[in-house]
């Protein structure tokens, strides 16, 4: 019996080692959707552009025939052999980039293997949803698309502009509005310290007005790092982006917090902010505020410098 079940696992992890080959050492996916099983159909970003990102990791960008998406499936299917699955995420920068008849082939052939399944999820840009038509989304609804992931990251279009995020906040406002239209519930990346100093009160200004005009079930709220990678570095070396200090991103997002009137999860536990925290809004706006007042009165009493460089050497060995 030992036996058979160590093979089974060596079996299991040779097959994740197949199916995510050519996603790099970081592979990334919403956070709202960590515990989905996770569907290879693109690699790396359609676009790719964005000067702070460097999630990529300079890969570029390919479209998965059918063929090999089934074969990717039917791994999954004996991966989670004897377990329900019902949740679903299409692996990839921008999945939902790809055209409406082929994302609608790639639900048959996650329903062909997993007939529990309840809904199926994706990074997607703005621009990709506002290029398919209303009949195209909600066809998609009906084919069990849902909880989308946007990276909207500012709500403001000098920072967008900026940034080079190849999407106004015109095109980020329709885009939620569309999948509103057609019932397909999305979560939202926002990205603190995106404007840099300079452009920090137009960031926090414009994004709380944006999302207050939308329904997003969940704001993700990151805070911007440079990676090594990102053309934002060189912005920097020049003096073009002066960036904020960690301890003024997080005053930056409890400004944003304090001003969105919507029912949705704030979650700012990624490990890119300086304090992990998530409530609800409005039940829990007022604790979350408290929350981060005594959060930074505690901060400006220590030393940040050691504070974040014990915070990220405990990243490295989560």
């Amino acid at each position: 019996m030992m036996s058979s079940s160590s093979e089974r696992i060596r079996n299991i992890n040779r097959l994740k080692r197949e199916i995510y080959r050519e996603y790099g050492f970081y592979y990334y996916v919403p956070m709202a959707e960590a515990y989905t099983v996770q569907v290879p159909v693109t690699v790396s970003c359609s676009y790719g552009k964005c000067l702070f990102c460097d999630l990529n990791q300079g890969m570029k960008f390919r479209e998965l025939p059918l063929d090999e998406i089934s074969g990717h499936v039917k791994n999954l299917r004996l991966i989670n052999e004897g377990r329900k699955s019902s949740r679903f995420l299409l692996a990839g920068g921008n999945p939902f980039v790809l055209k409406t008849e082929k994302l609608l082939q790639i639900s048959d052939i996650i329903r062909e293997n997993f007939p529990e399944c309840s809904y199926i999820s994706a990074f997607s840009r703005a621009d990709d949803i506002t290029r398919k038509t209303p009949e195209e989304l909600k066809a998609l609804k009906t084919a069990g698309y849902d909880r989308l992931c946007i990276g909207i990251e500012s709500g403001s279009d000098e920072v967008l502009k900026f940034q080079n995020k190849g999407v106004t906040r015109s095109g980020n406002l329709q885009a939620m509005k569309m999948l509103d239209d057609a019932d397909i519930k999305y979560s939202v990346y926002i990205m603190l310290g995106l404007g840099g100093q300079d452009m920090s009160a137009a960031h926090v200004n414009e994004t709380a007005s944006l999302l207050n005009m939308a329904s997003p079930f969940e704001l993700t709220v990151v805070t911007l790092v440079l990676f090594k990678g990102a053309e934002l570095i060189e912005r920097v070396k020049s003096h073009e982006f002066h960036r904020m200090h960690p301890l003024d991103a997080l005053k930056e997002g409890r400004k944003l917090l304090s001003m969105l009137e919507i029912p949705t999860i704030w979650d700012a536990t990624h490990k890119t902010n300086i304090f992990p925290l998530k409530g609800k809004i409005p039940e829990h706006k007022d604790k979350l505020l408290k929350r981060i007042d005594d959060v930074i009165s505690e901060i400006e009493s220590t030393d940040l410098k050691q504070y974040e460089l014990k915070r990220w050497r405990k990243w490295g060995t989560e």
